[in-house]
């Protein structure tokens, strides 16, 4: 009872995963101009290679997700979904280190500015990523299988209501201080 709990809370997590990243996926393609940008802003590649960083980041994400929907494959498609979690973190805490926290993080959905909670996610998630990559699951019943994909589904819509909550707060904040 309690390997299905396991079984179950895992599966729920890699739901949430694919989700986000697949959803974070369609919107770097969906507008892949603003995300270009958003991999220049950051300024931790040459412009030269900008681009070519920008689609690979696509490429990764989107071959990562596919990784982590097959059961053979999902624990290496965790592994490198949180070592792009932890790369992005990365990222953030650079330039926040450099005082450039007016940069959009990229991620995907609503408009977010690099913050340490942001960094902070990141690394929850990447924990998150690296306990379903250690804990793949193969075989699932029917009845678990439900209960799991509804429960990611249900987080991972909290998780973009909470951003969105988030983001709409620092706009409200952002407008009143003017």
């Amino acid at each position: 009872m309690v390997l299905e709990y396991l079984e179950m809370s895992v599966l729920t997590a890699t739901v949430v995963l694919a989700l986000l990243f697949a959803h974070a996926v369609w919107h770097k393609v969906s507008d892949y101009g603003r995300f270009l940008g958003y991999v220049i802003d950051y300024r931790l590649v040459p412009e030269s290679v900008a681009e070519f960083v920008a689609k690979a980041l696509i490429a990764a994400e989107t071959i990562l997700v596919l990784l982590l929907l097959y059961p053979a494959t999902s624990w290496l498609g965790a592994i490198g979904l949180g070592a792009l979690l932890l790369l992005y973190g990365c990222a953030m805490a650079v330039n926040l280190f450099r005082g450039r926290s007016q940069i959009e993080c990229g991620c995907g959905g609503a408009s977010h500015p690099v913050s340490w909670l942001l960094v902070v996610r990141n690394l929850l998630l990447a924990g998150m990523a690296i306990v379903v990559a250690m804990n793949a699951v193969e075989v699932l019943a029917a009845s678990a299988l439900v209960v799991a994909l509804g429960a990611g589904i249900g987080l991972w819509l909290i998780y973009n209501l909470l951003g969105t909550i988030a983001e709409n707060q620092r706009r409200l904040t952002t407008t009143g201080k003017s």
